[in-house]
C-alpha cells in the first residue's frame, strides 16, 4: 500500500509508514483468511511492500498502466512471500485491495470529522477492530458447520473434523457421487496403491485455477456424526488435497453439499 504526500515527501519516514501499514493490513487479511502468519515472514513482507513504494515512488509513476501493474505486482509478491500458497494468491490480493481502500476510506471520514493528526492512528484502530469483529464471526458460523467425520475402508476408521461448505459441489464423473475433500495423509495414501480399482481422478475449478485434477478413491463408509446422529454415505468418494485446507488447523476435511 502506498501513501501519497501531497507537498513534501521524506523518503525515510514514507518508508516506515508504508512498512506499517502493510503491516496492518497484512496481519488483517491473515486474520480473515484464518491464516497464522510467521512472523519474520510478516516482517519481511512489510518491508518489501514499503521498499517497492518508495521504488514507484522515485520512478514517478502515477495512475497509468504501469504504475497499476507495479502495484499488483509489488502486492502479489507480498502475499506470496507471506503466505506462500500461489493457489489462493487472488484471494489474498483482492482482501488486501479491499482493506486497503475500506482504510482509506475511513481515514478519509476521520480527517472530516476532525481528527486531524490522529486520523490514520483511529482508522488503524477500526480496521483492526473490524476485522476482529468479522474474524470472530466467521469462526462462529464455522464451529457451528463443523463435524466429526469416520472415513471406513477394509475394516479401518480414519476420524477427521470436517466443515460442511455449500460451496464444494464437486461430483465424480464416473459414478455421479459427490466428493468431499481430505487432506492427504499416508493412510490414504495407502489405499490408493492397493486398491487401484477404487482410484479417481476428480476435475476442479476454484478461483485463480480455472481447471485442475484431484487424486481421489472410493471408500466403504463415510460416517457423519452431527447432534442430530449418525448419516452414514456407503461408497463414498473423497478427494485428496495437499496441504492444509484450514489455516489454524480447525478441520481436516471438506464435505460435500450434496451429502446433506
Amino acid at each position: 500500500m502506498e501513501v501519497i504526500g501531497i507537498y513534501e515527501v521524506y523518503v525515510d519516514v514514507y518508508f516506515i509508514e508504508n512498512v506499517l501499514l502493510d503491516m496492518l493490513v497484512l496481519l488483517s487479511v491473515a486474520l480473515l483468511l484464518g491464516k497464522k502468519p510467521v512472523l519474520w515472514r510478516l516482517i519481511l513482507a512489510s518491508v518489501l511492500g514499503g521498499a517497492g513504494a518508495v521504488l514507484i515512488l522515485w520512478a514517478g509513476l502515477r495512475y497509468g498502466i504501469v504504475y497499476i501493474l507495479s502495484v499488483l505486482f509489488l502486492d502479489m509478491a507480498m502475499c506470496l512471500l507471506l503466505f506462500s500458497d500461489i493457489r489462493q494468491m487472488l484471494v489474498q490480493v483482492v482482501y488486501f485491495h479491499s482493506l486497503c481502500f475500506i482504510y482509506t476510506k475511513i481515514g478519509s471520514c476521520m480527517a472530516a470529522l476532525g481528527f486531524g493528526h490522529f486520523e490514520r492512528t483511529a482508522a488503524s484502530v477500526l480496521l483492526v477492530a473490524a476485522v476482529i469483529f468479522v474474524g470472530a464471526y466467521k469462526k462462529r458460523l464455522e464451529k457451528k458447520r463443523l463435524y466429526q467425520v469416520r472415513i471406513v475402508e477394509g475394516g479401518k476408521q480414519l476420524h477427521f473434523q470436517a466443515l460442511f461448505d455449500t460451496g464444494n459441489s464437486l461430483t465424480d464423473p464416473y459414478t455421479g457421487k459427490p466428493v468431499s475433500i481430505v487432506e492427504e495423509n499416508e493412510d490414504i495414501l495407502c489405499w490408493l496403491h492397493t486398491k487401484p480399482q477404487k482410484y479417481r481422478v476428480i476435475p476442479f475449478r476454484s478461483i485463480g485455477k480455472d481447471n485442475g485434477l484431484l487424486e481421489g478413491t472410493q471408500v466403504d463408509e463415510l460416517i457423519i456424526c452431527g447432534k442430530d446422529g449418525q448419516k452414514v454415505e456407503k461408497d463414498a468418494v473423497i478427494a485428496l488435497y495437499k496441504g492444509r485446507l484450514s489455516g489454524d488447523g480447525s478441520f481436516q476435511m471438506i464435505l460435500n453439499q450434496g451429502l446433506f
